[in-house]
């Protein structure tokens, strides 16, 4: 009877039913006393796709109680800490793992996933080469080694390895059919479709080198968000530009095409490659931030923009929590003589403002702009700005493309990506009005802010 309930259940979770899944493991447990392994197992997997980390962990825990030699569950249990961001315990699950099965590749591309987010980039390199030696199609592996690489500044095999995107990362776009063949290398005497692919932040990241292809003499058309239109029509009146998404005619004089993510394959093999003084991205409304310059001014007080959330989904809260900072930890900076806050921070922020207020900070808000919608808004409340404040989101990289002097924070000098890794001047290489704010120290968010307060001090702001 058991055996026809769970496979039930299997055939519910395989169908996309999940509530019927759960409901059918859940009364197998009942009648089992929850002493079965099989249940305890889906309930974890059934968490996972819908994003319920604590109880995927919590799930895999008590099947692992019967079982505690079931490699799936532990490399299930061991995603789950990682989402959670508790990336000692995800190791140690991981290794249990490959104890008991040394040639797994799951486990072994897992341990390196837990492995990177503790820094130790060489040691997860070494987990995904072992990986995809025993799997070499392994897409997942060849992702994960890729952002590695590039956190290391091997540029060559990194970008070589991020091609396998397409299958291997967490949210991977689709590719889109081109009745014209790829972009190798340059061809000045026809034209290329650059388009668009994964958010905003990597749209503006991988756009940045545009530029180069406009100094080249590389005629193209670029795909942009329809937000962004108008400043990078600012920015670059010349340029031929189409809003995503685009309609195949968009492109139809176009002779070759390329995913705007694999254009650093062709001009960033090396740190030296990256231009120490590149122009702007975008342009912001000129006369708009002028109002907002004269709205927010008070004075001679420094005013300073800042962000300190990435929203992310449910399935890629290991982002959420690695890229955000309690808005709290900034009460000082609010406080500081001669600083006024502005929030550029996008989503429903209401409760943590309540909470920021009530301890006594003090932030400035233009309560008609829409911070998701209006990027052009934004911009022009950025370029209102003296500097702006951020941790790792969309605001960074709109800053760093504006060409705005930004001080990115993150702890543990342990950057979620490569592009924040900071060159020998302590900028992004990228967006070289970005600097990187960070301490090798425990996460301590109020101490890197007494940095950026000290920073602001000794620029002068």
């Amino acid at each position: 009877m058991t055996q026809d309930a769970m496979k039930r259940a299997v055939a519910h979770f395989q169908a996309g039913r999940l509530d019927e899944a759960e409901a059918a493991c859940l009364q197998i447990q009942r009648e089992r006393g929850g002493r079965h392994f099989y249940a305890w197992h889906l309930l974890s997997v059934i968490a996972a796709h819908l994003g319920q980390h604590e109880r995927s962990a919590e799930m895999a825990t008590r099947a692992l109680e019967l079982d505690p030699r079931q490699v799936e569950v532990l490399c299930n249990r061991g995603a789950a800490l990682r989402a959670l961001c508790r990336f000692g315990e995800a190791l140690a699950d991981y290794s249990r793992a490959l104890e008991l099965a040394p040639r797994s590749a799951d486990a072994l591309n897992g341990r390196g996933v837990a492995l990177a987010a503790l820094n130790r980039h060489a040691e997860a390199i070494d987990c995904y080469d072992r990986a995809l030696g025993i799997e070499p199609s392994f897409a997942q592996a060849r992702f994960n080694r890729a952002l590695s690489r590039l956190m290391t500044r091997d540029f060559v095999g990194g970008w070589e390895d991020y091609e396998a995107r397409w299958e291997g990362s967490d949210r991977p776009s689709p590719r889109r059919p081109f009745a014209v063949p790829r972009l190798e290398a340059w061809d000045p005497s026809g034209q290329v479709a650059l388009w668009t692919e994964q958010g905003v932040g990597d749209q503006l990241l991988f756009s940045s080198l545009a530029c180069e292809l406009a100094g080249v003499g590389q005629p193209f058309v670029l795909e942009v968000d329809p937000r962004l239109m108008p400043a990078f029509r600012r920015a670059h009146p010349d340029w031929q530009l189409v809003a995503a998404p685009a309609d195949p005619a968009a492109f139809s004089g176009c002779h070759r095409h390329l995913p705007i993510g694999s254009l650093p394959r062709l001009l960033r093999p090396t740190l030296a490659s990256f231009p120490r003084r590149p122009p702007p991205l975008l342009a912001a409304d000129a006369a708009r931030a002028a109002a907002y310059r004269s709205r927010l001014a008070e004075g001679e007080a420094l005013i300073v923009g800042i962000s300190w959330r990435s929203f992310q989904p449910r399935k890629r809260s290991y982002y959420e929590l690695r890229k955000s900072a309690p808005l709290i930890a900034l009460r000082e900076l609010s406080t500081h003589p001669g600083v006024r806050l502005v929030d550029l921070q996008y989503g429903d922020t209401t409760e943590e403002r309540a909470t920021f207020a009530a301890a006594g900070g003090r932030l400035r808000r233009l309560d008609e702009l829409d911070l998701f919608n209006d990027l052009d808004g934004v911009l022009a409340a950025i370029a209102a700005c003296d500097l702006v404040v951020t941790t790792s989101n969309v605001t960074a990289h709109l800053a760093g493309a504006l060409g705005k002097r930004t001080l990115l924070v993150y702890p543990a000098a342990n950057p979620t990506f490569h592009y924040w890794v900071p060159d020998d001047r302590g900028r992004s290489p990228w967006y070289p009005a970005v600097e990187i704010v960070t301490d090798r120290g425990p996460e301590d968010w109020p101490r890197l802010m007494e940095r950026v307060a000290g920073r602001m001090r000794d620029t002068g702001g």
